[in-house]
């Protein structure tokens, strides 16, 4: 009788060891007006992001503007090209012609050819003014001919020569639109970052609003504890998510990501290999805290705050199909928090989920509580754990959720 009375006490002590929070947790945990100030930095980033995203826009149309002009110039300079070798083929003809109608006039003064039928032509004058005269006539022909020879060449020399130069001034044109062409690719890499991150703000802000208005509706004070307006239910082990999984299809930790292909980047969770419309349970009994709707990265997502073994966790649910719980709402570890979705929210499929590839669960798991704990999300993110770590979820998948 005696160590049944034992036991009994014990079981009572367990229990309220499992769903009392600890006096560690209640010093430090957030307040509505915490996250009122969290809601307000949200907001100004939003619109730090939002300046970003205007000026980087603003730089690509900019650089796009300069390519345009540059290559505008290279049209302008190809046609002068084309312009400069048409007037030098014309001057070529125009010299011949010239030369042709030099003999022409020396034949009209019954010069043919050598230089003593000219001599001749000179000394046939009968008086010395005649003489003169028909000297002063060939020098006249001869130099007039032989400047206009002159000036044509001349000007196919200064034709061949900006020719040169327009060509020279092509190959440096090409290469400036090279390099801003570049420049476009990272400006358009920025923004596509700035757009992702102004969607995921968004997304945090709507979060973050739907937290502080159920706070509000349950009677919380702006600067009263949530701990003390919202409990934890225990729980003493942990469960898998799923009743039936085929694989681990991606672990936690750093990898190449499955869809920008960028190596080592940080991956948050485990990747659960799951036909869609599963259902998906908590990984323990716990409250929900935090949703999150259409995610650009991460669709939707349920965050749960658990007590196991007098432990604090939060768990993060991601890629859902359906959200079925609400924030505030108590869960057991049998709760169908959502359907398992990440195919046709997918952005490949035409779904808002760029980071998803196929139907899969996405399960995180971190100590403390993240948003009574601590609140900043790379506190949350340093305090990310291995699931498989602490959950018993065999690589080659499983048929029961024990």
């Amino acid at each position: 009788m005696k160590k049944s009375v034992v036991t009994f006490f014990v079981l009572i002590i367990t229990v309220m060891i499992l769903l009392v929070p600890s006096s560690e947790a209640v010093s430090s945990a957030k307040t509505l007006q915490d996250l009122k100030n969290e809601l307000a930095s949200l907001k100004k980033q939003q619109s730090s992001t939002g300046s970003s995203q205007k000026l980087t826009k603003d730089q690509i149309n900019s650089t796009k503007n300069n390519i345009y002009s540059k290559q505008s110039e290279i049209e302008k300079n190809q046609n002068r090209i084309v312009e400069a070798q048409n007037e030098s083929a014309a001057l070529e003809v125009e010299i011949e012609n010239g030369k042709e109608e030099l003999g022409e006039i020396l034949s009209a003064y019954q010069i043919a050819n050598g230089d003593n039928v000219y001599l001749e032509y000179i000394f046939e004058s009968k008086t010395f003014e005649d003489l003169v005269y028909r000297y002063a006539v060939m020098e006249q022909v001869m130099n007039y001919q032989d400047e206009r020879i002159a000036a044509w060449k001349n000007k196919i020399d200064q034709n061949t020569q900006l020719k040169l130069e327009l060509q020279e001034r092509e190959k440096t044109l090409n290469s400036q639109i090279s390099s801003l062409n570049k420049e476009v690719n990272k400006l358009g890499d920025k923004l596509a970052e700035l757009d992702e991150m102004i969607l995921d703000i968004n997304a945090e802000i709507k979060s973050v609003q739907e937290n502080i208005k159920f706070y509000e509706s349950i009677g919380c004070g702006l600067n009263e504890k949530l701990e003390t307006c919202l409990s934890v239910k225990g729980d003493r082990v942990f469960s898998r998510p799923l009743v039936k999984a085929s694989r681990i299809s991606s672990e936690f930790g750093y990898r190449t990501h499955p869809v920008t292909h960028q190596p080592n980047k940080f991956h948050s969770g485990t990747d659960i290999s799951v036909t869609e419309g599963s259902n998906v349970y908590p990984v323990a009994n716990g409250t929900v805290f935090k949703i999150v709707r259409k995610s650009s990265c991460g669709g939707n997502m349920v965050y749960i705050q658990h007590l196991v073994n007098g432990k604090k966790w939060t768990s993060c649910s991601m890629h859902l199909l359906t959200i079925n719980v609400k924030i505030g709402q108590q869960v057991t570890s049998q709760t169908v928090i959502g359907l398992s979705g990440g195919k046709t929210t997918g952005y490949k499929y035409g779904g808002y989920d760029q980071c998803t590839t196929g139907a899969h669960l996405h399960l995180s798991l971190a100590t403390g509580w993240y948003e009574k704990d601590y609140t900043s999300y790379n506190t949350y993110r340093s305090r990310l754990v291995n699931p498989r770590s602490y959950i018993n979820m065999p690589k080659g998948g499983w048929s029961s959720r024990y």
